[in-house]
């Protein structure tokens, strides 16, 4: 299949404050629902640290841009290596995304500061387009629903929109089935459980706005996962998932993809403690990691691949063309 030929210039605004009544929220990496002001305190705007990749937001890092050129004819999992190296160390932010303007003024993309997911969706724009210039209209296919980028039309939520739709779509592929016998979840989500959700108000929703229907998710359980981890091929993108709270429409609260190296490794945008930063770690650690969940405990992990060319060039959203850079416990969970 031909590569995306896709000319787009970027000419996105810097991070203003956000107007009043929103609210930047992080529905990965949460230690329980049940603490959304501790938990968001916590990952809060982390300043970018000298040195940091910080050209004009919106600009792809000349680091970057040369890592995806370089690594272009490389298998895809090494092309998802090549370009997150230059992207090693960068903050912990969370939600550092928006559409510059309106309810979410954030930019649409920025590379001085990742949370779990947008470093994920980075990391398969600049891999799967045939040049990282030609990113946006990936990076876009992944965040929203349709040509309009908007608050309301994002997948905010990774059951219910981001998942389904990367899948619909032929982003990615599922393969958690091929590492052993999977667990499964299903839910009915209706207006009800949205109303008694603790998070709701978080959202700038309106009700009709908040997805409905059913969820459901297969899983590989944790001890499986451990038994398999040596199996799990470089390229993945590994999901964490929580056991299943009736009352909660979440299950997954963590991301990552696994690079090739000597043994798995997992990198993520992680806000452990030790280090809120985008990074490395043993798979095997990570995975033994989830066991120390005690309030909200780790149920196993979801797996997924990328697929090489993505959906059809028909299936793009418009991507924003103007001026610019054409360059390319203590009761509380340990972080992930």
């Amino acid at each position: 299949m031909t590569r995306l030929l896709l000319f787009l210039i970027l000419a996105l605004p810097a991070r203003a404050a956000s107007p009043p009544g929103s609210t930047e929220v992080d529905l990965f990496t949460q230690g329980d629902p049940e603490k959304d002001t501790e938990i968001l305190a916590e990952a809060r705007t982390t300043p970018a640290p000298s040195g940091a990749l910080v050209p004009a937001q919106g600009s792809i890092p000349a680091e970057v841009l040369d890592a995806a050129r370089s690594a272009h004819l490389l298998p895809l999992a090494e092309r998802m290596k090549a370009v997150s190296e230059p992207l090693l160390g960068q903050p912990y932010m969370a939600d550092p995304l928006g559409e510059g303007s309106g309810m979410d003024a954030d930019p649409l993309a920025r590379y001085d500061a990742f949370d779990c997911l947008t470093l994920v969706e980075e990391v398969l724009a600049l891999s799967l387009a045939g040049d990282p210039v030609h990113a946006t209209p990936i990076r876009l296919g992944l965040r929203y629903a349709g040509d309009e980028h908007a608050y309301a039309t994002r997948r905010h939520f990774m059951e219910l929109q981001w998942l389904p739709a990367a899948l619909e779509n032929q982003w990615l592929r599922e393969t958690t089935a091929e590492y052993g016998v999977v667990a499964s979840y299903h839910r009915e989500v209706t207006p009800a459980l949205w109303a008694n959700w603790g998070r709701r108000s978080l959202f700038a929703l309106t009700d009709e706005q908040l997805p409905t229907g059913e969820m459901r998710l297969d899983y590989l359980p944790l001890e499986a996962a451990i038994e398999a981890v040596d199996r799990i091929r470089p390229g993945s993108i590994v999901m964490t998932v929580r056991e299943d709270r009736p009352w909660v429409p979440i299950w997954i609260t963590h991301l990552g993809f696994t690079v090739p190296a000597e043994t798995p490794t997992l990198r993520h945008a992680s806000r452990m403690k030790s280090a809120q930063v985008s990074r490395d770690h043993s798979l095997s650690w990570y995975l033994e990691h989830l066991r120390t969940y005690k309030n909200w405990k780790a149920a196993g992990i979801a797996i997924f691949e990328p697929v090489e060319f993505g959906p059809r060039l028909s299936l793009l959203p418009a991507a924003p063309v103007g001026k610019g850079n054409p360059g390319p416990e203590d009761r509380r969970e340990p972080s992930d």
